[in-house]
């Protein structure tokens, strides 16, 4: 065991186990040099042809270093199988014990379950062999709102074409939480494309369903040129392993998403299940994503969209392309001019390319953990290639994700907004395969934006917890084991074994030990902290002694703590916690 600030810490690497009680997500813990991205482009999206060619990711240089791994994601002995029929949406990851799924409500979405008491179609007559592709895809490709009627107990539907969905009628598929498609590993499940940029009002809306061994057809490989490594090489087809939406509305209602792939190189291949291009909406609800890869966005891809993601889990996702993808002066034409790299960003979800300006890229009550990625973000990946944008991370678990730069993210040319999440145990400088690189970034990485961050824990990030380029406010935060970085101002926050390079400015903070200031007029005093675990909310946090040295050094204070316990506003702890 480990000692932070007089407290027994679990060491690194522990393993954990998750909990839930009380309608929220209480995670049960058991005890256990900047870089400068050059400037990006990207292809006019009026331009894309009305196919797979997707253009996401561009414009972040590297050096590709590091092999991907073998992408290998079989699910689990069947104990634990998605949809086992208990009424609960795609509950259990494979293995039986139901870490992959998605938590209970902690934030409120913008929409419900939609009603399909009145279904335009039934799969089924009441047995499972009524239950076939060849009627749910007929169904599908009509629209409509679909339901099915296999009998009491779940069952899988195997498809082996894929579903191209009706552009101007809504469809609606709800399987009730008993139904998965299962794609072989042979097609993707569902297709949608409409030739009206941004500008389409019809809606996908999968309720319900588990969706497991989607493969999108990857189409010609273009191989490295030995001569130009660094220009992009690859597929430049084969993005979203279950579902491809090009201009439509997208809603994910309480799904399941495990072991699907989309072509696993490319720099702008994306999405192993989820690919979405020129949408004006995607919400994606208590779902989750387990184990799925790609080339980049090992579960989720999107470029052009206004997304928002609530109480879902991404678990296991990979990013197996290398070399990112960037503007390399000289290339040939791959999906645009000058284009290098074969992907590897975010093991979770890859977003580049403009949202509407007023729209806030929402992730509210999700958990990412064990994600992996060859390039940039172990769990996020965010650059919208003109202008700033707007993005809100609230009570979310970042825990264990990996990348070569980021191990938590790379977020560009955004204010970024931060509520009461926590991010622990995630690392930089290794690739998917665990191979060791070297590299800066642990955690939370923010390239040429802002930071607005308040009641949050960063907890044993390697090499770094938090780097910002642009300056912004952190209030409120305990920093543990890991190093902090860039120019924001610090308020009422706590430091316990955590370096930093320059001393920030602000006031009321608390350090310790004494390794060197990390804001300018610190106190140093032992915070003597608990372990990190559930003390009650939503995300795991670490507990400071009662009547200790953190106790009123905090002025000015939010309302409430990280836990949502109030706080007295003229005077509070330091950290992201009341003890």
């Amino acid at each position: 065991m480990g000692h932070v600030g007089g407290a027994v810490v679990p060491e690194w690497g522990a393993v954990y186990s998750a909990g839930m009680s009380t309608g929220r997500l209480h995670s049960l813990y058991a005890a256990l040099a900047i870089v400068v991205v050059p400037a990006i482009g990207c292809a006019d999206p009026s331009k894309v042809a009305d196919d797979d060619t997707s253009t996401t990711g561009d414009g972040d240089t590297g050096d590709g270093d590091g092999d991907p791994g073998d992408g290998d994601g079989d699910p689990g002995d069947g104990d634990g199988d998605p949809g086992d029929g208990d009424g609960d949406p795609g509950d259990g990851d494979g293995d039986g014990d139901g870490d992959g799924d998605p938590p209970p409500a902690v934030c409120d979405p913008p929409l419900a379950l939609y009603d399909t008491s009145q279904p335009t179609a039934v799969i089924g007559t009441g047995s499972p062999a009524s239950c076939t592709a060849a009627a749910l895809t007929a169904a599908a490709e009509a629209g409509g709102t679909i339901t099915f009627d296999c009998g009491p107990d779940p069952v899988t539907i195997t498809l082996d074409q894929t579903i191209v969905l009706p552009i101007d009628v809504d469809t609606i598929i709800d399987g009730e939480g008993r139904v998965t498609l299962d794609a072989g590993g042979q097609v993707r499940h569902f297709s949608f494309n409409h030739p009206d940029w941004m500008n389409n009002p019809t809606k996908i809306v999968l309720q319900r369903m588990t969706f497991i061994n989607g493969a999108a057809q990857a189409g010609e490989y273009f191989p490295q040129d030995p001569q130009n490594p660094d220009c992009a090489y690859g597929y430049k087809e084969g993005s979203g392993g279950v579902i491809y939406v090009r201009n439509g509305v997208l809603h994910v209602i309480d799904s399941h998403f495990q072991d699907n792939a989309a072509a696993l190189e490319g720099p702008d291949i994306a999405g192993g299940a989820i690919y979405v291009l020129g949408v004006p909406e995607v919400i994606i609800s208590g779902s989750s994503f387990i184990d799925n890869r790609a080339a980049n966005g090992g579960a989720i891809g999107m470029l052009f969209a206004n997304p928002q993601i609530y109480n879902s889990v991404f678990e296991g996702n990979t990013a197996l392309g290398v070399g990112q993808n960037y503007v390399e002066p000289g290339c040939p034409n791959f999906n645009h001019d000058e284009q290098g790299g074969a992907g590897g960003n975010s093991g979770a979800i890859v977003f580049d390319g403009l949202n509407d300006e007023d729209e806030v890229y929402t992730i509210c009550g999700s958990v990412f953990r064990n994600n992996k990625a060859n390039e940039l973000g172990g769990a996020l990946f965010r650059t919208p290639n003109a202008g700033q944008r707007q993005m809100l991370i609230d009570q979310c678990v970042f825990d264990g994700n990996t990348g070569r730069l980021g191990g938590v993210s790379f977020i560009k040319d955004n204010a970024v907004t931060v509520r009461g999440s926590t991010f622990m145990n995630n690392r930089s400088g290794v690739n998917v395969a665990g191979d060791e690189l070297g590299g800066p970034l642990g955690g939370l990485w923010i390239n040429n934006g802002t930071i607005d961050l308040e009641n949050s824990t960063f907890y044993m990030n390697s090499p770094s917890g938090l780097d910002v380029d642009n300056g912004g406010t952190v209030t409120n935060a305990t920093f543990v084991g890991s190093r902090v970085g860039g120019s924001f101002s610090v308020n009422n926050s706590l430091f316990v074994d955590t370096s930093c390079g320059d001393p920030m400015t602000g006031a009321n903070n608390l350090q310790w030990p004494d390794q060197g200031a990390c804001v300018t007029g610190i106190s140093f005093a032992d915070p003597q902290l608990d372990a990190i675990g559930d003390h009650g909310g939503a995300t795991p946090t670490l507990l400071p002694a009662a009547g200790g040295a953190v106790e009123g050094v905090g002025v000015d204070c939010p309302a409430m703590d990280q836990r949502g316990e109030p706080r007295d506003p003229s005077s509070c702890a330091a950290g992201a916690v009341e003890p």
